[in-house]
C-alpha cells in the first residue's frame, strides 16, 4: 500500500482541547508525546478525555514526561479509559502503594518474558484495550521499550497479501511458546492455569472498533499457528508478519525516566522490553489495564 494513502492521523497531534499541553508527533507511525500537563489526582475533564482517546485510536501510545502523575495517581488517571482489568499471574504482583497496579520487575524474575514482542493479556479472548505503565525505578542506561503499531505493518502490506491475510484465523494460547510451563512451576497450579487459559481462536486480521482502521493481530508470544494451512505454511507467513511488527518503519523505542508514564492501545500496539541493562540494575514498572 502506498504510505502517502495511509490512515495515520497526524493532524491529532494539534488537538486543542488538552488543556494547554503541548502535543508533538514520536513517528510517523506511531505515537505522540504531550508535555506541560499535569494530573491533579482528581478528575480529568470530558475534553480532556476525548482528545486523549482520540490520539490512542489513531496513534497508539502517548508517553507523558515526568511529573504528568505519580506511582499512587497514574491508575486514577488511567481510569479514564475504562473499567480496571485486573489480570495478574505469579510474577506480577501488586504495587505496594496502589492495589490498582501490578509490578514488572525483569530483574528479579528469570521467567518473565517480557523481552518478547507481545500484546498484554494477549493469551485471552478478552485482553484488555488499553495499557498503562508507570516508571518507578529506571537503570542508569538500558531497559527502554519498543513499541510497534500493527494497524500501520497492515497498511504496508500488499494489497493482494492483506486480502488473503483477511480469510485466516490464528491459535492463541498462553502456553505457546511455554508460559504456563515456565511460571508456574507447581504441575496442579499449571494444570488449573490451562482450564482458565484455554487456547482460542481468533481472526488474523481484525479491525479497530473506534478508528475503523486494520490490524495484524498476531504476535510472537502467543500465538500458535495458523488455522487450516500446513505447519510451514503457518510458520512462513507469520514469519513475514513478526519482521514487519519489528520493522524499524513500524517501530519506536521509548526511554525511560523515573516518572515517565506510557499509555497504548493494546488492541493494536505491541511492545517489548530491552534488556540491555546490567545484571544487577533494578528496573521497576508499574502497569494498570482497562477495558474499552
Amino acid at each position: 500500500m502506498n504510505p502517502s494513502n495511509l490512515a495515520v492521523e497526524l493532524a491529532a497531534d494539534n488537538v486543542s482541547a488538552l488543556e494547554g499541553a503541548s502535543v508533538t508527533p514520536i513517528k510517523a507511525s506511531i505515537g505522540s508525546r504531550i508535555s506541560g500537563y499535569r494530573f491533579d489526582g482528581k478528575s480529568i475533564s470530558d475534553d480532556f478525555r476525548a482528545a486523549m482517546r482520540h490520539l490512542l485510536h489513531n496513534r497508539g501510545l502517548v508517553v507523558f514526561e515526568p511529573g504528568t502523575v505519580t506511582a499512587e495517581n497514574f491508575t486514577k488517571f488511567g481510569g479514564f479509559l475504562g473499567e480496571f482489568f485486573h489480570y495478574a499471574g505469579p510474577h506480577t504482583p501488586r504495587a505496594p502503594e496502589n492495589p490498582d497496579a501490578t509490578v514488572i520487575s525483569a530483574g528479579k524474575d528469570a521467567h518473565l518474558r517480557n523481552h518478547v514482542w507481545h500484546a498484554d493479556g494477549g493469551f485471552r479472548a478478552d485482553a484488555p484495550a488499553f495499557t498503562a505503565l508507570f516508571g518507578k525505578a529506571i537503570p542508569k542506561n538500558g531497559g527502554d521499550t519498543m513499541y510497534s503499531n500493527t494497524a500501520y505493518v497492515y497498511e504496508m502490506l500488499d494489497p493482494l497479501f492483506a486480502q488473503y491475510l483477511e480469510s485466516l484465523n490464528v491459535i492463541q494460547s498462553p502456553d505457546a511458546t511455554g508460559h504456563i510451563t515456565d511460571r508456574y512451576l507447581d504441575p496442579e497450579e499449571a494444570a488449573q492455569a490451562r482450564l482458565r487459559m484455554p487456547p482460542f481462536e481468533m481472526p488474523l486480521i481484525r479491525t479497530h472498533p473506534e478508528s475503523g482502521r486494520k490490524w495484524v493481530a498476531v504476535n510472537e508470544s502467543y500465538v500458535c499457528y495458523i488455522k487450516g494451512v500446513s505447519r510451514v505454511h503457518s510458520q512462513n507467513i507469520l514469519g513475514i508478519l513478526f519482521d514487519m511488527i519489528k520493522s524499524p518503519e513500524a517501530t519506536c523505542r521509548f526511554e525511560w525516566e523515573e516518572g515517565t508514564l506510557a499509555v497504548w492501545d493494546n488492541r493494536v500496539v505491541q511492545h517489548r522490553a530491552v534488556k540491555d541493562y546490567e545484571s544487577d540494575a533494578t528496573r521497576l514498572l508499574y502497569r494498570c489495564t482497562m477495558t474499552a
